[in-house]
């Protein structure tokens, strides 16, 4: 709810995005290694999986027309 209304106020949120974005990634991995059955080797710097390229092209989607980023 936080980030919403700074959205709206344009105030800085509560936790900076970088320490949300990071606080997630636990989460989306293991749902991807669930989906893979696989455990995965995380390169947090690169922010790549290392070992399974499926797992690795669900880190991303493709976004419809005319979204891109």
């Amino acid at each position: 709810r936080n980030f919403l209304d700074c959205v709206k106020s344009r105030e800085m949120p509560i936790v900076s995005l970088e320490d949300g974005h990071l606080s997630t990634n636990m989460a989306h991995l293991a749902t991807i290694s669930l989906k893979v059955q696989q455990t995965l080797k995380w390169d947090a710097e690169r922010e790549i999986i290392t070992n399974c390229d499926e797992a690795n092209r669900l880190l991303s989607y493709e976004y419809r027309e005319p979204w891109k980023l």
